[in-house]
């Protein structure tokens, strides 16, 4: 078999089989779809975050309809500024209501609650100077309407159609009056499987702070205004319905929706005992199992028409801004109104929040996720780990990143079409946790993998280049059988000079512990070109002549030039391989420090280092070994003799390194003896 023929064979790659990687991406799967039936707390901020994302990056909020969308009559800083500080009298609350109901409203929600009574009240006034000062102020004169600021909101809240707000209480302590709040919801039940019962799941409230209870009696209707963000501060979705001492209360959209659709009753529409949706009329809302509607907030700042209360009071509102409109009173004032961060914005007043949930169930636009959403997700994981198991187990990374990275932009495309187009939200996160873990952990595999075959295969080469170079030295040694284990003695001397050396800072950035390896494999090449040399001359016993010992100093040359013709053969790049090392040891081990060897009678350091360092093993070793044409020398005589010639045959460098490590030489020597 010729050289490039087992060249070829090492290198050639082997089939590569992959099935075991794909039952370990199978595995994977299994595990991410446990997730996904269980999802942990942190997922769900994850889906989120995603959520919040696909909203923002496309037009997904229906834009408010400018027939039915609501108007937002705002107790803003300039009405503040005009008439003083909140809370005002009620009376002035009662004319901006009155105003609004002459102006044609469709209904009119108060996003605020009266609880107590209204201290501005004259009636109110005289008690508290006669409890605190015992003075009696005089209302004769004054009528016994104008005296109670309550009754005056009182009466203007029975003409109208009015909603009023109230908060619930959620804490073991909450506490409420016995007619508090007055406007249950009437619902019937609509089950898949013909039942009756009331949806489980619903938020129960502990208690309740409502307004007085002539304002609850006056008006049509009332609903809470609470409401919770999740975990992560982020306002997404709002209850639509809370259930409070057995009794189901509707909040301030719906009851607002209701009045407006003039309603009497709500349908809740569920599936196995778990609320799916609530239809007012022909208005189906999709809701989860805790009657929460997901907020499709509309994308610009202030989507609906905002009047200034400062304005209706004073008549500078022409009709048409609110006729036939739903009007929600509330206040944006800094201190009064509380602001809630949205996925949109940073802070939204509750007030048009609330609109917002009324403008998306008049347009019957929808932000929901189906009950049978997770378990679209959970076929999606399915899909995408067995797939991704497949591409990555047969296929090349390039290809399979490919493939990944365009099933991630489908996922991620999908979902966004899904919420834009279908108002569905179908969470990517774990199928593209799938694709990209199986990627990553399947890559990885197949790179250790990949990695145990190429150290194999390094393995085989390391131990074909031994077998070379063996073969060679054998080679030299046929030549010459005299100079019996020299090579492999010399091997060890280069080893022993280039770990003294590389401790010296000088030198450890060159001599690592790599070029030191090859340097030990390589020293058994500085005598090839020995081959060459006639054995009249290689084996003459007495002293060369003038002539014979030039033929002989060409050994180096012979060695370079064989070397070179291998490299030649091995047609790869061996900057830093055996043979390179070789070439350089062949050809300059000769060379002395002075400039008097050869072949080129280079000095100092234009002398390779390897050829320096090889030098002193070549003629230590040469000196202590008995040969044909002279007698073996001690140990001690071969010291004296490289120290004597520092400076003009050798490194002075290296043979301080060598009277560090000259008796390991000597160890060596005796170890490994001529046979």
């Amino acid at each position: 078999m010729t050289f490039l023929a087992i060249r070829k064979a090492l290198l050639a790659k082997p089939k590569k089989m992959y099935g075991w990687i794909f039952f370990v991406g199978i595995g994977f799967t299994f595990l991410l779809a446990l997730l996904a039936t269980y999802r942990p707390v942190f997922f769900h901020f994850l889906d989120y975050k995603i959520y919040d994302t696909l909203l923002r990056s496309g037009s997904m909020a229906a834009p408010p309809s400018t027939e039915v969308n609501p108007v937002i009559i705002d107790i803003d800083e300039k009405s503040l500024a005009h008439y003083g500080q909140w809370p005002w009298p009620r009376y002035r609350i009662a004319a901006l209501l009155d105003k609004i109901r002459l102006l044609g409203a469709t209904s009119i929600t108060l996003d605020m609650v009266f609880p107590e009574p209204d201290r501005n009240s004259l009636r109110e006034v005289s008690k508290n100077f006669q409890g605190e000062f015992g003075i009696s102020l005089d209302l004769q004169g004054v009528p016994a309407k104008l005296q109670d600021n309550d009754a005056i909101l009182a009466d203007v809240l029975s003409e109208g159609p009015f909603i009023l707000g109230y908060s619930f209480l959620f804490s073991a302590d909450g506490k409420s009056a016995a007619e508090c709040p007055r406007h249950p919801l009437p619902v019937a039940i609509l089950d898949q499987n013909g039942t009756t019962e009331r949806p489980s799941g619903l938020f129960r409230a502990e208690g309740a702070t409502c307004s007085l209870l002539p304002f609850q009696s006056a008006v049509s209707g009332s609903g809470f205004f609470n409401m919770t963000p999740d975990s992560d501060g982020v306002l997404r979705r709002v209850p639509l319905i809370i259930e409070y001492q057995g009794k189901l209360y509707p909040s301030l959209p719906l009851a607002t929706l209701m009045q407006t659709q003039q309603s009497r009753q709500a349908v809740l529409k569920t599936a196995s005992g778990k609320l799916d949706s609530v239809l007012v009329n022909d208005i189906s809302i999709p809701v989860d199992a805790k009657a929460n509607i997901l907020v499709r907030f509309h994308g610009s700042r202030k989507p609906f028409t905002h009047l200034s209360a400062l304005d209706i009071l004073q008549d500078s509102v022409e009709r048409k801004s609110i006729e036939g409109r739903i009007v929600f009173v509330g206040t944006s004032a800094v201190g009064l109104e509380e602001y809630r961060t949205t996925p949109l914005t940073a802070a939204t007043p509750g007030t048009e929040i609330h609109a917002t949930i009324v403008d998306n169930m008049l347009q019957n636009e929808f932000f929901r996720r189906p009950y049978w959403t997770p378990g679209i997700e959970l076929l999606l994981v399915l899909f995408c780990g067995i797939l991704s198991a497949l591409i990555l187990s047969w296929t090349r990374s390039v290809l399979g990143l490919s493939v990944i990275a365009g099933c991630c932009a489908g996922l991620w495309l999908a979902a966004s079409w899904a919420l834009k187009t279908k108002g569905i939200f179908i969470s990517p996160l774990l199928p593209l946790v799938t694709l990209g873990g199986n990627f990553t952990l399947l890559t990885f595999i197949k790179y250790w993998r990949e990695e145990q075959t190429l150290k194999s295969r390094n393995r085989d080469l390391v131990a074909m280049q031994n077998f070379t170079i063996q073969c060679l030295a054998a080679l030299t040694e046929s030549r010459d059988s005299e100079t019996g284990r020299h090579i492999e003695r010399c091997q060890h001397y280069v080893k022993l000079l280039s770990d003294q050396m590389a401790r010296n800072p000088r030198f450890a950035g060159i001599l690592d512990e790599e070029t030191i390896d090859l340097l030990f494999r390589s020293a058994t090449l500085h005598d090839i070109g020995k081959v060459a040399v006639p054995d009249s001359i290689l084996l003459k016993p007495a002293n060369l002549t003038e002539d014979e010992y030039r033929e002989m100093k060409k050994h180096t040359i012979y060695g370079r030039e064989a070397i070179q013709r291998a490299e030649h053969l091995y047609g790869a790049d061996v900057k830093d391989s055996f043979l390179q090392f070789g070439k350089i040891i062949a050809y300059s081990h000769h060379e002395k420090w002075n400039g008097t060897g050869y072949p080129e009678g280079l000095t100092g350091e234009e002398i390779p280092l390897f050829g320096r360092i090889m030098a002193v093993a070549d003629v230590y070793d040469a000196i202590i070994c008995k040969r044909r044409y002279k007698p073996a020398f001690s140990h001690e005589d071969a010291v004296d003799i490289i120290v004597r010639n520092k400076g003009s045959h050798f490194d002075p460098t290296i043979v301080e390194a060598f009277l560090e490590v000259q008796e390991e030489f000597h160890k060596v020597a005796q170890q490994l003896p001529d046979e």
